[in-house]
């Protein structure tokens, strides 16, 4: 067996704790260092070229070795940990039941399929291609997996609205909301049907021993189902539109779901966070400020009214110190801490030394504990 991490039940009673509403003795980190030298627990693999686009994305068997070569140099501190999963895009539900996906260098994007909601059927289909392909892909990963302690989690699936919208196209999904809005909540119906029969399959197939479960992108870790959920369209509506739209098929879908974490992204969409903190069942909001120079990343204080508001609603908050290099992440900590206070923190760092990263574990072992 080999084994990357040795605190697998402190993460998760730290995880099961934070997605819950209860204390941890300090925030939460997703840290990984870096070594000079790996540690040799096995042979270094051959890395298979990969030919084409596609295949970067749907090869497993080519992405596993570069993964555990680099696995070799990585020490997986704190509440990181070792993960593999099969990624095509933020919302390959919408695969499953009719788009086609198209690849880029950065990401996944989804065609336009639906021109018309007349007969319109949004169904679970084993036999759809992209589905059975999909399946094989997390199959194989979980294989590739075994003997091991890496955790294959869930993919991005997406749901909702925004798997709606990409299919309809966001500039007609606006005037539906108007023009066939029965029509459109039938729809929204049929896709959280879709999104519980594909999230189950998927884990049936990765859950651990224990039934715990990951969802890969955002590290989300514990007891149970885990998974983000999100509505990135909310940023095109009003706070009425998304009460009668986006809330009800929220709230059905969080029953099916243990520990659950909301992607807020950009300012547009705060205006429907007292809407999320009235969810009884979702346990975090992992913020994305807007993309643009330092002075709005996550540590400006310009969010911490913000920050403070998501913490009094009972929620964890997940935020990425990664764009401030090892360093400033550091420090961009430190000032959360000193405004809002460590509890409910989680924090995503950027990769760093050894030394640096054992440095902070030292730092918030001492200076950021729960009082």
């Amino acid at each position: 067996m080999i084994n990357f991490k040795d605190n697998w039940l402190e993460t998760k009673q730290r995880y099961d704790a934070w997605l819950h509403g209860g204390k941890t003795d300090r925030p939460l980190m997703s840290l990984r260092s870096i070594r000079e030298k790996g540690r040799g627990l096995y042979e270094l693999m051959e890395e298979p070229p990969i030919d084409s686009l596609v295949e970067r994305y749907t090869n497993m068997d080519k992405r596993y070795p570069r993964m555990m070569n680099r696995y070799d140099k990585i020490d997986f501190l704190a509440e990181s940990y070792p993960q593999s999963g099969a990624f095509l895009g933020p919302g390959s539900l919408a695969i499953y039941i009719g788009s086609e996906p198209v690849f880029t260098e950065e990401t996944v994007w989804f065609s336009v399929c639906i021109d018309s909601y007349d007969g319109l059927e949004l169904k679970y289909d084993p036999k759809n291609e992209w589905w059975k392909k999909h399946l094989g892909m997390i199959r194989r990963c979980v294989e590739l997996a075994s003997g091991t302690d890496i955790i294959v989690g869930q993919p991005d699936l997406v749901e909702n609205v925004d798997i709606l919208s990409a299919m309809r196209g966001p500039n007609r999904f606006c005037f539906d909301l108007y023009d066939y809005p029965d029509e459109v909540k039938k729809a929204l119906a049929q896709i959280n049907d879709v999104y519980a029969a594909c999230f189950n399959e998927i884990y049936e197939l990765i859950k651990k021993p224990d039934g715990s479960s990951a969802y890969g992108p955002y590290n989300v870790y514990g007891s149970g189902k885990s998974a983000k959920i999100q509505v990135d369209f909310s940023a095109l509506i009003s706070p009425e539109h998304f009460d009668e739209f986006v809330l009800p098929y929220l709230v059905a879908q969080c029953e099916g779901l243990d520990n659950i974490l909301f992607h807020l992204d950009g300012v547009e969409c705060i205006v429907h966070l007292d809407s999320l903190l009235k969810m009884e069942r979702l346990g975090a909001i992992q913020w994305t400020p807007p993309a643009g120079p330092s002075s709005i990343k996550a540590a400006n204080e310009r969010w911490f009214d913000l920050y403070r508001k998501i913490r009094r609603g009972g929620k964890g908050l997940w935020l990425s110190l990664a764009e401030y290099g090892p360093e400033g992440s550091i420090e961009a900590a430190d000032k959360i801490i000193k405004e809002i206070g460590p509890d409910g923190l989680y924090f995503q760092f950027p990769e760093m030394e050894q030394k640096l990263a054992e440095s902070l574990m030292l730092h918030a072992e001492r200076d950021w504990r729960s009082r």
